[in-house]
């Protein structure tokens, strides 16, 4: 009995397995996109079937062999899986042809710029499998396809049914919008997508170049903030929808990962304050929206860094912040305008539509409709708006200019009406003022000319006498010429013969130039006669020295004399030779070493030169000057 149940226990039990088994497989059987006539695009986003590799460890063979397809699960969620960002994403698409038009061709589309890399394997007729790799981080050109989103060819023709496999790594938890759709309706949806992009970049560039035209003309910074302002939202769209990665950088993807949101919102947030405060600063002078501007500008690029490199807030809590950091000074900017009485609601609306443009791009989670494709381009229009509610509002402002321009002018005319008016009084008053000034000065007239005939007749005389006193004066000055040159050399014929203190001796020698001259004129008094080649032509050089115009040689005053290769200053030299050639005066060495300003050693050294060339010339101090000595050459 016991084993009766034994076996009727193994039976069921094989049963059900077999069962559970059966079910599986039906339940994990592929999702086919049927394609029939009539039809032209099929959303297929969850017509897919996905497997997460979270080893990331199998190849397209593992994948695609028979034991691997039950492991594949329905999708169910245009996310397909939340979280697992790390890992590989593997889909499954069949695609059953139904049609009975063999001129129709299929085209796969994954929708959405940003997948981080989007592998796509097409099945070949023996079994293998053809592989594409597209993705935001690799170059664009690689693709099949020159198009901004991922399109894949899908070669199947009617009767056929075919299973393509895809591999997909994300950065986010993006939302996947997958499509299958017939050659013309691809075709007719990238135009119109490329229709819609382009017309709203041409109107921000207009609006851009526009604004960079007034800026050239007025000079005004209002008009270079808001340029900059458009361009970090056109760099942003181009960054959102890859239209920048396909025309602009498509052999740089690692432009991609600087058009994050962080990075665009600093420059979009510090462009804004920087318009928004020139925009108040044009209506009133406030220095409390100035301070305010630059600090909110601090706070932010600080919070940038924190977040890039200290520490990554919770979205929400760093939005608060940022939503803070802008309000402040855009608060103080209303009150200051209210104050004022000036309303611009387009500027307000426009910093509405800029938080709302904040918000939604940095949060990628927010889902107003239920078509992603609606959800991403919803900013765009939004951006579209704040773009033009600015413009509006900047024309506002430069009606108001205009108007307080207008007023002026009047205020400035009526004060020119009262201006003249008075002018018209005064110069009625001075005209009768002016008629007798004008009696009074042709009477003074009268007398000025008599007068001046007087003086004329004087000026004649003076001019004789002043012929007569230009005669004396260069009758002086010459006969002052001579005296001074009387009074030099009757110096320097003193300083020769007389006794003379180092005080008076240096009024006739006082610098070393001097003594060049003086050795100079007496070296050569005669003539002069190159020691290279004899030739007697000469140009004067430096330090009164001669340089021959033969050879070019140079011959300094010092060369073969008492001073050759002297090594204090010759004027001390000069003074030396001078007391040694004096009856009069003996002077001890260490008097002429304090009176000289040198040391004991270098008077002694020099006297005694002196004495070997007394000894030399057989010089006699009654009979000769002590200049005799200055030419003695000693080897």
């Amino acid at each position: 009995m016991a084993a009766f149940r034994l076996h009727v226990f193994i039976l069921l039990t094989g049963m059900f397995t077999s069962l559970v088994a059966y079910a599986n497989i039906e339940v994990n059987l592929p999702t086919t996109v049927e394609v029939k006539d009539g039809v032209y695009q099929i959303q297929v986003s969850k017509m897919l079937d996905f497997y997460l590799d979270t080893t990331s460890q199998y190849s397209i063979n593992d994948i695609s062999s028979p034991e691997f397809q039950h492991k594949f699960q329905k999708v169910t969620d245009g996310h397909v899986v939340y979280d697992y960002l790390d890992s590989d994403l593997w889909m499954r698409l069949t695609v059953s042809n139904k049609q009975s038009d063999h001129n129709q061709s299929w085209y796969f589309e994954s929708w959405g710029f940003d997948i981080k890399k989007f592998t796509f394997y097409f099945p070949n007729p023996d079994g293998s499998f053809h592989e594409n790799t597209a993705g935001f981080s690799l170059p664009f050109f690689e693709r099949n396809i020159h198009h901004k989103n991922f399109n894949q060819f899908l070669d199947v023709r009617p009767g056929e049914t075919k299973t393509y496999y895809f591999k997909v790594q994300r950065t986010y938890n993006q939302e996947f919008s997958f499509y299958v759709r017939s050659n013309e309706r691809f075709l007719s949806h990238s135009l119109n997508e490329y229709f819609l992009l382009g017309t709203y970049y041409g109107v921000l560039i207009l609006i851009l170049i526009f604004n960079l035209y007034l800026f050239i003309k007025l000079k005004d910074l209002l008009y270079l903030y808001f340029p900059c302002l458009i361009f970090a939202c056109i760099w942003f769209s181009l960054g959102r929808d890859g239209l920048g990665f396909q025309y602009l950088w498509p052999g740089m993807p690692w432009i991609n990962k600087l058009n994050n949101e962080k990075v665009i919102e600093l420059l979009i947030i510090l462009a804004t304050l920087l318009f928004s405060n020139r925009y108040i600063q044009k209506y009133t002078k406030s220095d409390k929206v100035f301070k305010a501007t630059i600090w909110a500008a601090f706070a932010k690029l600080l919070l940038f860094l924190s977040q890039i490199y200290v520490y990554e807030m919770y979205y929400i809590n760093y939005l608060t912040i940022t939503f803070l950091i802008l309000f402040i000074p855009f608060s103080m900017g209303l009150y200051t305008l209210a104050k004022e009485k000036i309303y611009s609601w387009s500027y307000i609306f426009a910093f509405a539509c800029l938080f709302l443009v904040i918000v939604y791009s940095y949060s990628k989670t927010i889902q107003l409709f239920n078509n992603p494709v609606l959800n991403w381009y919803f900013v765009y229009p939004v951006i579209f708006i704040e773009m033009i509610l600015f413009s509006f509002s900047i024309f506002k402002q430069i009606k108001f200019l205009q108007d307080e321009y207008v007023n002026a002018n009047k205020e400035r005319t009526l004060v020119l009406e009262k201006n003249n008016q008075l002018t018209l009084q005064l110069n009625s008053k001075l005209k009768e003022k002016v008629k007798a000034r004008t009696e009074k000065i042709e009477k003074m007239a009268s007398d000025l000319a008599k007068k001046n005939v007087e003086l004329q007749t004087t000026n004649l005389r003076l001019e004789e006498l002043n012929a007569q006193v230009t005669q004396m004066n260069k009758f002086l000055e010459e006969n002052n010429k001579e005296l001074k040159m009387s009074v030099q050399v009757t110096t320097k014929d003193l300083a020769l013969m007389k006794g003379l203190d180092f005080e008076d001796f240096k009024k006739v020698f006082p610098n070393k130039e001097a003594c060049f001259q003086f050795l100079s004129e007496l070296k050569w008094k005669d003539s002069f006669h190159c020691k290279k080649c004899g030739y007697n032509k000469y140009n004067e050089g430096a330090n009164f020295g001669r340089r021959c115009r033969n050879c070019n040689y140079y011959e300094s005053p010092t060369v073969d004399t008492l001073f050759h290769k002297l090594k204090f200053p010759i004027e001390k030299a000069f003074y030396i030779l001078y007391l040694t050639n004096r009856k009069d005066v003996n002077l001890s060495l260490n008097e002429i070493s304090e009176i000289l300003e040198l040391r004991r050693e270098t008077c002694w050294a020099f006297k005694n030169k002196i004495n070997l060339a007394m000894e030399k010339v057989n010089h006699n101090k009654d009979l000769s000057g002590w200049e005799t000595l200055a030419l003695v050459h000693l080897d």
